[in-house]
């Protein structure tokens, strides 16, 4: 079997879990149902995560010689968990568990792919989420001509205590690793606009894309938006007001016009944020005289309104926006080996959010609760998001930090004295 994306009339996205094969692609039944019933208002990428999570217990159900569609649709629960014990090894060693007391390996299966202990969790996790689903929907159909409704409650309830503890037994609840601290230091940033600039004998870049890059990395500094809202711009979204210009983010995600084969995505909420009135003369410049790609020694008439055009008069895509940020990073890597341990869209979103947080406070006196609500709002995340708590939590580490440190120099002043 093997996870695609499919498209309604509509132009919206849904992934889909087929049978493989030379034959035309069919759905698996029960997942299919569990997306169109139970995700249809998720994201495309949280629905398709879901489907790798079920796509590989149903691998390795199958090489168990059991239809687990038939299984669920027959509520024969107690036959699927039967098997979690050996699918949750083999999530860990990345081998098919026969014995679960010996773990004997069969030698004539494939391997399956070993993942860490935090993805793991999220298999099994989403997987109890996918049975649970299936329990609530398919045990009162299977009961309902011949138990009582009492009787039916029973059931359930034994075989969703069953689910809830056999999964228990399983789930690490691996601590996140230390993540790397991902905002860009202002010698980062110096060198990275070094080498960015259009004209620059540095610009790894062709000439007639030197601009467009440049745009796009501003862009992202200067609003802090992923590379989803980036790419899913029109050339009508950045506009003058009578105030400042303005950089409007809408909600474009299931876009039949879209020819991308990964359509990027909305994560967060739309909204308008401000922008420089320098970035807005180059954005002018970039429409009128640098978007179009040149053939014949004329520019293209494009068939699309999006701000980001690639070489070949397409929207660009997110392979191809990570070629850019790869290409930067290996050209300032090479000139100064170990200054940035990355370079990724989302680096350009942390070191935004921490900078406005910050001018917020020093510059403008704000209470740390109303910058972090101003910082909210700017990037679009919900009422309930715990984000900008982590930024402002990481704020006051780092004021404390200053402080500690100030305090410390000037105590030792007074001692060698």
């Amino acid at each position: 079997m093997k996870l695609i994306q499919g498209r309604f009339s509509s132009g919206q996205r849904v992934p889909l879990l087929v049978q493989a094969g030379n034959a035309a692609p069919l759905p698996i039944l029960v997942p299919f149902i569990y997306v169109q019933l139970k995700l249809r208002h998720r994201a495309y990428n949280t629905a398709a995560a879901h489907l790798r999570a079920i796509q590989a217990f149903y691998s390795y159900v199958k090489s168990r010689d059991l239809d687990i569609d038939e299984a669920i649709l027959a509520c024969h629960f107690e036959a699927i968990l039967a098997l979690l014990d050996g699918y949750a090894i083999s999530l860990q060693s990345g081998r098919l568990a026969d014995n679960l007391v010996a773990r004997i390996v069969k030698a004539e299966t494939t391997p399956l792919p070993q993942i860490d202990p935090r993805t793991r969790d999220q298999y099994l996790r989403l997987l109890k989420q996918y049975l649970s689903w299936c329990v609530t929907r398919y045990i009162p159909r299977a009961r309902q001509n011949s138990t009582t409704l009492a009787n039916i409650e029973v059931v359930f309830a034994d075989v969703a205590d069953v689910i809830e503890r056999r999964f228990e037994s399983h789930i690490i609840y691996v601590r996140p690793g230390r993540t790397r601290y991902r905002s860009l230091t202002d010698t980062q940033l110096q060198i990275i606009r070094t080498f960015i600039v259009p004209g620059a004998a540095e610009n790894p870049f062709p000439e007639r894309l030197q601009l467009r890059n440049w745009l796009m990395i501003e862009l992202l500094l200067e609003t802090g938006i992923r590379r989803g809202e980036l790419l899913k711009l029109y050339t009508t979204d950045i506009n003058q007001g009578s105030q400042q210009a303005y950089l409007s983010i809408n909600d474009r995600e299931h876009d039949p016009g879209d020819p991308r084969a990964e359509e990027p995505a909305l994560k967060t909420h739309g909204r308008t944020v401000g922008i420089s009135t320098q970035l807005y003369e180059v954005y002018e410049r970039y429409i009128q005289s640098e978007r179009r790609p040149v053939r014949d020694g004329k520019p293209m008439k494009l068939q699309y309104r999006y701000l980001f055009i690639s070489d070949r008069g397409l929207p660009l895509s997110i392979r191809a926006l990570s070629n850019v940020l790869d290409r930067l990073f290996l050209t300032i890597e090479l000139a100064d080996p170990g200054l940035l341990p990355t370079l990724s869209a989302h680096d350009f979103r942390h070191t935004f959010a921490d900078r406005f947080l910050a001018y917020l406070v020093e510059k403008h006196g704000y209470d740390l609760e109303r910058a972090t609500d101003e910082l909210r709002r700017v990037c679009g995340w919900s009422e309930t998001s715990t984000m900008p708590r982590r930024y402002a939590s990481r704020y006051l580490a780092e004021s404390a930090n200053l402080h500690n440190a100030q305090r410390a120099s000037t105590a030792r002043s007074r001692l060698d004295c």
